[in-house]
């Protein structure tokens, strides 16, 4: 192993160093451990060094939580005593049997839900490997943003493309309904026999107005600039009725609610209409998921910060991780007769009240809606995105 020049000298004076030289100069080392044990602790990276037998030898604090393990534990420890995900050590092994160079393969943590790029490099000295750097990076955060950015990117281009196609549409459907009524009138001075066949006839094409001018309205709202009327509201009883309204559909479709209210939440700044509205497609939105019966328990409670929290889960189908980033976008939707507009909806009307949204599902596991709600007034824009003290893109 070479050493540096330093430690080289001191090697070659050692014999002619007296007590006190020699205790200066392990002070200095110290010193020097010190500062760079504090510069790798300071990383925001995750970093792991082993040995040529695979065996932890240094582990900076970053990956110490990111893997939620202390150094104590598993200094000079294999490497799977640092509880890697399976898909990670996988990726461990195979570099470190072939030594090679493995560079930010993106992967998953479970335990913690977050998202990292992985890296492994090998630990070379003459050419020589003598162990391995392994780096990860969070880059939950940065995905995030990543997926709001194209939230408000897709929102955007909603606005241009169906504020025109809608206002087109509904000027001839206006018109169509108006000649309907007056074919009606004109039907009515005919005999009863002759004119049932027009009647359903009439009845058919004036249904299917009335559902194209649904998906209009639908995407009116979503473009258009929304007018709030914030008032203080108990989130409670906004649930509660919203339940009892919904009592006979969800009887219909088998399905049992389980309220779990915090009684001691405080009220929050909403426009209860709207509020209404969002909470309502969510619900819907997990009755259709569910099948053959099962259950939506819906939970409030408050947070550190004072925001509240709503959180509505169901037994239902789950979504499946290959859409689950598109579930948000305008025209996105799994059913063939939905408009891909619902939870584009709800996701406008919860930012406009300066809320969060956020849903965690699996495939055959069900669905957790999160809605954060604020306390105090926050300033509210949909299609704009700023950076905060703290560097973290947001909605504002």
């Amino acid at each position: 192993m070479q050493y540096s020049g330093f430690i080289q000298k001191v090697f070659q004076k050692l014999e002619k160093l007296d007590h006190n030289k020699i205790k200066d100069i392990m002070v200095e080392l110290s010193t020097e451990k010190e500062l760079y044990k504090l510069v790798f602790d300071s990383m925001i990276e995750g970093v792991i060094v082993t040995n040529k037998d695979n065996k932890v030898i240094l582990i900076n604090k970053a990956m110490e939580d990111f893997i939620s393990i202390s150094e104590k534990r598993i200094h000079f420890q294999e490497l799977e005593y640092c509880n890697f995900d399976p898909e990670i050590n996988e990726f461990l092994e195979l570099a470190i049997a072939e030594n090679r160079k493995l560079l930010e393969k993106e992967v998953h943590l479970h335990r913690t839900d977050k998202t990292f790029t992985l890296s492994i490099l090998p630990l070379l000295t003459n050419n020589e490997s003598v162990g391995h750097v392994i780096i990860m990076v969070d880059i939950t955060e940065k995905k995030m943003r990543e997926f709001q950015l194209r939230q408000a990117e897709s929102l955007a281009a909603l606005t241009t493309l169906s504020a025109g196609v809608a206002h087109e549409i509904k000027n001839p459907l206006t018109s169509i309904d108006i000649h309907i009524q007056l074919l009606n009138r004109e039907i009515q001075k005919f005999k009863p026999d002759k004119v049932k066949n027009v009647k359903n006839l009439l009845a058919i094409v004036k249904e299917e107005i009335d559902r194209l001018n649904s998906i209009v309205q639908d995407f009116l709202f979503a473009v258009r600039p929304m007018s709030m009327n914030l008032s203080r509201e108990n989130v409670n009883d906004i649930l509660k009725d919203m339940i009892d309204f919904l009592k006979y559909e969800l009887e219909e479709a088998d399905i049992k609610v389980m309220l779990d209210l915090d009684e001691k939440i405080p009220t929050v700044l909403v426009d209860s209409k709207y509020l209404k509205q969002a909470l309502l497609n969510i619900i819907k939105n997990s009755v259709e998921a569910i099948k053959d019966g099962g259950e939506i328990r819906i939970k409030t409670e408050g947070e550190s910060d004072g925001d509240v929290i709503i959180d509505i889960m169901d037994t239902g189908e789950g979504i499946p991780e290959s859409i689950m980033g598109k579930i948000f976008e305008p025209y996105f939707t799994t059913r063939k007769s939905g408009t891909g507009l619902g939870l584009v909806i709800v996701y406008k009307i919860i930012k406009e009240l300066g809320g969060d949204i956020k849903i965690n599902s699996k495939e055959g596991g069900g669905t957790i809606f999160s809605v954060k709600l604020p306390v105090f007034e926050k300033k509210k824009k949909l299609l704009t995105y700023e950076e905060t003290d703290e560097g973290q893109v947001v909605n504002s």
